[in-house]
């Protein structure tokens, strides 16, 4: 989709600004449509692989947060795993005793 409009929105810019220098330059008709339509072409490519590009590396971005996120909440639940491991167990058998 980022492609797509970057690709029309350069593109369209292209021909305008061709268009627009073609009239200030006083070329004929059939010279500033022809080189404005190849630039809106050739434009509108170029946006086309500009945008893929940005889309492309602002999905990586979310799904390299995206982990960065998850692993800080994984790390919490694996270091409270570990420390209960760790610890001593608990001998009821002697609170039962002296309340006894």
């Amino acid at each position: 989709m980022v492609a797509r409009v970057a690709g029309a929105s350069l593109g369209l810019f292209a021909f305008m600004v061709s268009v627009i220098a073609g009239l200030v330059a006083r070329n004929s008709t059939t010279l500033i449509l022809s080189r404005s339509i190849l630039a809106l072409f050739v434009f509108c490519l170029i946006g086309l692989v500009l945008g893929a590009a940005a889309q492309k590396v602002v999905s990586e971005h979310g799904k390299t947060r995206e982990e960065e996120i998850k692993g800080r909440f994984r790390e919490p639940a694996e270091d409270g795993a570990e420390s209960r491991e760790d610890s001593p167990a608990v001998d009821d058998s002697a609170d039962a005793a002296q309340v006894a």
